[in-house]
């Protein structure tokens, strides 16, 4: 090894240690999770929004180990507790984001740091819990924006693996998984029928054929729909032949039998077991009402328990969907029309119209950059028709009655998971500030990198004001 060699080998050493250890190296370092509750605490005097009942003004919150003990008006206070003053304040149940890769997404067009999908096109024991990031960046933004809990999702191919319901807290991954196995993920093929906007935009952008109007030539789209049929079938069929091998499987093995005819377990078919026996529901990505209606009829033929996700066209099958008591986790609901002859607001009178034909829905938001602007989809669908009560129990108690979890998360009772915000406004509205988390009673560190950034550049005016003034 050459000198040269040697002071380069020396020259990292120092950098590396100037980075862990010099002046600056705090400001990226990421939140201490909470330690478990310790104690009783008391909020006292905020008004107070249940979500299942109504709202308490001037009222009391008490919760000790993690669950909710009192709440109401002139409820007595426990001897030692200690006591939050929170008059003119808000208190709310933690949010909760569906459908989102949190923890699994860091940097989209970074490929090591995405790791929300396998390779092939049938990964049904994929588990999207264990690959989760508890140091992901993009969590504390989350938690900062009043959101505590995150269903997420493993992405591609046909069956994508099995979802997660994580607590925005924790060390591990273990430590934030709420229902590591939430269920099961379904792609949807695409079965043509009308032009959606976006793919004519793409067609344009790829230079297809067009006459003079600007519509695509139907010469050109002769052979497209059987085409895009034919695989569309094909598609189907495989999910449908793995599903069938799978009820074989596990009605000849038991789901504690270790050994069936010398063999170990066939780990894709075991994991469909949940969804075969009707333990947990399959979530069918499908945005037309095509896909939809033929997703809903193919499901619930293979006696399985369908949720629609982003369901795009769900309001045109609305009635569809509540006649089978089929849920739909809707959303985003900032996003384009899905033709041309559409309304520009198309997309934000969805959930008005699902609510409105008695679809059980909650909204979702699926950028991970984004899920921090999760309340403003609400409120969006709540300017566009829907009423703020239920654009509230769109973020908080409909996606934990959907994920099975409404008996500890959602809302604010007795008994329930002392999750939970303190705010000095509506959530769904921006200049809302979030002043305080509890995740499962745990206090919850609401810095993050957007806080620090804000603190850093504050300090430069200041300073800046500060030479300015001598």
């Amino acid at each position: 090894m050459n000198w040269f060699h040697k002071l380069s080998i020396v020259a990292v050493f120092f950098s590396c240690w100037f980075l862990l250890s010099g002046p600056d190296s705090t400001f990226g370092s990421d939140p201490i999770p909470g330690p478990l509750q310790n104690g009783t605490i008391a909020i006292v005097g905020a008004t107070i929004h249940p979500v299942d009942g109504p709202i308490i003004e001037d009222g009391i919150i008490v919760f000790s180990r993690g669950r909710i003990t009192g709440i109401g008006r002139g409820i007595p206070l426990p001897n030692n507790c200690e006591v939050i003053q929170a008059h003119g304040k808000h208190v709310y149940p933690g949010l909760i984001a569906s459908a989102t890769s949190l923890g699994l997404i860091e940097i989209s067009s970074v490929r090591a740091t995405n790791d929300q999908r396998e390779t092939g096109d049938l990964n049904p024991n994929a588990r999207a819990a264990s690959s989760v990031n508890p140091d992901s960046e993009h969590i504390p933004v989350a938690r900062a924006n009043g959101i505590a809990l995150a269903a997420t999702r493993p992405g591609g191919g046909l069956i994508s693996g099995q979802s997660v319901l994580l607590r925005l807290d924790g060390w591990s991954w273990e430590d934030l998984a709420v229902e590591p196995y939430l269920g099961l993920e379904i792609q949807w093929p695409s079965q043509g029928g009308r032009r959606r906007f976006f793919e004519q935009e793409d067609a344009h952008a790829h230079g297809h054929s067009h006459d003079r109007a600007g519509e695509v030539d139907p010469r050109a789209e002769e052979t497209r729909p059987s085409r895009r049929s034919n695989s569309s079938s094909a598609k189907i069929a495989k999910i449908t032949e793995l599903f069938d091998q799978a009820k074989l499987y596990c009605q000849s093995r038991s789901a504690d039998h270790e050994i069936f005819d010398g063999s170990a377990p066939d780990l894709r078919l075991e994991a469909l077991r949940p969804a075969i026996e009707g333990t947990c529901p399959v979530y069918i990505h499908a945005e037309g009402a095509r896909e939809i209606r033929a997703a809903v009829e193919w499901a619930l033929g293979a006696k399985l328990r369908p949720v629609i996700v982003g369901g795009r066209e769900a309001p045109r099958v609305a009635s569809f969907l509540a006649e089978y008591k089929v849920p739909v986790v809707y959303g985003p609901v900032h996003r384009l029309p899905s033709s041309r002859d559409d309304a520009y607001d198309d997309p934000f009178t969805g959930p008005a119209k699902l609510a409105a034909a008695g679809v059980d829905f909650c909204i979702g938001a699926f950028d991970t950059s984004n899920v921090r602007n999760l309340p403003y989809h609400a409120a969006t669908a709540a300017a566009y028709g829907l009423s703020p009560e239920k654009a509230l129990e769109s973020i908080t108690l409909a996606p934990a009655r959907i994920f099975g979890v409404a008996d500890r998360y959602g809302s604010l009772a007795r008994g329930k998971s002392a999750t939970m915000i303190i705010t000095d406004g509506d959530p769904l509205e921006i200049p809302t500030q979030v002043e305080a988390m509890w995740i499962d009673g745990r206090s919850v560190d609401l810095t993050s990198r957007h806080t620090q950034l804000r603190d850093k550049y504050a300090e430069k005016i200041r300073r800046k004001a500060e030479r300015r003034s001598f």
